[in-house]
């Protein structure tokens, strides 16, 4: 239900402002009251992804860093993704937004302020990566799990993270991941067999294994701050989308996607 967000979880709550150690704001987390019964209804919640990060490390006996990179980022030469980048990777970084909060450009750590009150490692928010680090993993998702004669995942662990779970009536979740659905932001030619997710600050990762294409976007709509975060952005990406697919000749709209509507 975590993974599904389909725990009944609250979105998202300001502990960042209880000004205590990480391991206080944590607990305050894993005690969030539910707002929904379980399957009630479907609500993305960061809340949720932190505990289940929570989850996996206490499982992986690991920190989720670790166990991220040792599973998947090192494996797949992913060598520009990672929680908390050094500061010899500064220069690949672009500033995100002026914080209120901190009184300073946020440049090289989380722009999520509960994520950053817990040490910038979280299950919801915290990791940086590149186009050519993002385009690696989406070949391997598009291969089944390999990538350069590597198995990374098997190919029924890539089917069941990435097909729709179907708990709630027309929820489009699947494991983790969004599928297409409506007014789809990753575009209208994208095929059913797609699975995305989107990120606040403005990125956005779609693979769409019918037609093998995945469309990486990493823009920056919350600069100088998130009060200028253009409301015509979410027309705009899925337009960038939309004529990728285009540019490659796939011009069949899926007809369970709609336009939004500036494009109608």
């Amino acid at each position: 239900h975590l993974i599904t967000h389909t725990a009944g979880l609250p979105p998202f709550k300001e502990y960042f402002k209880m000004n205590k150690p990480k391991e206080a704001i944590l607990d305050s987390v894993m005690n969030t009251e539910p707002v929904y019964n379980l399957e009630e209804k479907t609500i993305y919640s960061d809340i949720g992804l932190i505990t289940l990060g929570k989850v996996v490390e206490a499982v992986s006996e690991t920190s989720l860093d670790l166990f991220t990179d040792s599973l998947i980022f090192n494996p797949l030469g992913m060598n520009s993704t990672y929680f908390n980048p050094p500061k010899s990777r500064m220069k690949r970084i672009v500033p995100t937004e002026f914080s209120k909060v901190y009184n300073k450009t946020i440049r090289g750590f989380v722009h999520d302020e509960n994520a950053y009150s817990l040490g910038g490692v979280a299950g919801h928010a915290g990791l940086f990566s590149s186009a050519r680090d993002l385009a690696t993993f989406s070949q391997m998702m598009l291969n089944n799990g390999i990538y350069g004669w590597r198995r990374i995942f098997n190919s029924q662990t890539v089917n069941l993270f990435t097909i729709r779970a179907d708990l709630l009536e027309g929820s489009s979740r699947a494991l983790g991941w969004d599928t297409p659905q409506g007014k789809a932001s990753g575009g209208v030619y994208i095929s059913d067999s797609g699975f995305g997710h989107t990120g606040f600050t403005g990125t956005s990762l779609w693979i769409d294994p019918k037609h093998q294409v995945f469309v990486i976007l990493l823009t920056n709509a919350v600069h100088p701050n998130r009060s200028y975060k253009d409301p015509n952005y979410y027309d705009y990406r899925q337009k960038i989308h939309s004529d990728v697919y285009k540019s490659l000749g796939l011009t069949e709209i899926n007809p369970n996607l709609l336009w939004r509507k500036k494009w109608d």
